[in-house]
């Protein structure tokens, strides 16, 4: 099993492959991992590094497992992860009787994300009560965010009829697409309740013209793995537009047999438009 310092140098690669796309800007975007509490070392990382404690209330009364939640800070900034943890994370412990308090290193003070309704309803949703390894990373990846502020792309068949033409590997990442929800003030219990229902059948969703946001049970690199191809998908998508809309990409009857080939559920091909956006659209 993983120990607590695996996990936080997989939070470094993460964010540092987020900070490669240019996807953390400043103090933008957040990450949360929720470790059980049986993480070997964990316990004496929160009292060593997080040794501040105070009670603390979970957004609109969501109930965590036992455990760990560690999650970045508001106004801090994720690639200083790599330098300095103790001065962007904080952790909320959970107990067996649902108690919940929040550490942070005393000399830094670190608050949860101002988003924290939503990595709270994500993980609680995802976990059902039962610890584990969970991982909730936003971001705002400049070529998806980009395209999620053109109103054809914020409908998800047609998000999705855009995106996996790209490559083969979209459909084997995302064979139940990419979700797409609108607009939303940012941390708010709306959006943390609209997200956590989205992620029950996706793995990563585009929050409209803010960001995106993916989970993964494999932790942070895997979470940000979602949104390497994602963006990726994105990234070709942009050149079309700026070429005129010269491709065609994969039809869908080609990404059906590339789904027979790696034994993954094709459903969502039935459902998205033959047809993909012409030069003007």
């Amino acid at each position: 099993m993983n120990g607590i310092g695996d996990w936080i140098r997989e939070l470094v690669l993460a964010c540092e492959r987020m900070c490669e796309l240019g996807a953390l800007e400043g103090t933008a975007g957040n990450i949360s991992l929720f470790l059980p509490s049986d993480t070997p070392d964990l316990d004496e990382w929160v009292v060593g590094e997080m040794g501040s404690a105070r009670p603390f209330d979970p957004p609109s009364g969501l109930v965590l497992p036992p455990g760990v939640l560690i999650i970045s800070g508001t106004g801090r900034r994720l690639r200083d992860i790599a330098t300095s943890p103790e001065s962007v994370l904080c952790a909320l412990v959970m107990t067996n009787d649902a108690g919940c308090s929040v550490h942070c290193s005393p000399d830094t003070r670190v608050e949860p994300t101002s988003e924290i309704d939503s990595h709270v309803a994500i993980h609680a949703d995802a976990l059902g009560g039962v610890p584990g390894v969970h991982t909730v990373l936003h971001a705002q990846p400049p070529k998806l965010s980009w395209l999620s502020h053109i109103a054809a792309y914020r409908e998800m068949a047609r998000l999705n009829r855009q995106l996996l033409r790209w490559q083969p590997e979209t459909i084997v990442t995302f064979p139940e697409g990419i979700g797409v929800l609108p607009f939303e003030t940012p941390g708010t219990p709306a959006q943390g309740t609209g997200t956590a229902a989205a992620l029950r059948t996706h793995r990563l969703v585009v929050w409209a013209k803010h960001g995106i946001v993916a989970r993964s049970p494999h932790g942070p690199q895997a979470a940000a793995d979602l949104i390497d191809y994602a963006e990726a998908a994105a990234g070709y998508e942009v050149m079309d537009i700026l070429a005129g809309r010269r491709a065609d990409g994969l039809t869908l009857d080609e990404m059906r047999a590339v789904a027979r080939r790696f034994g993954v559920p094709d459903a969502l091909l039935q459902t998205l438009p033959e047809g993909v956006l012409a030069a003007g659209e």
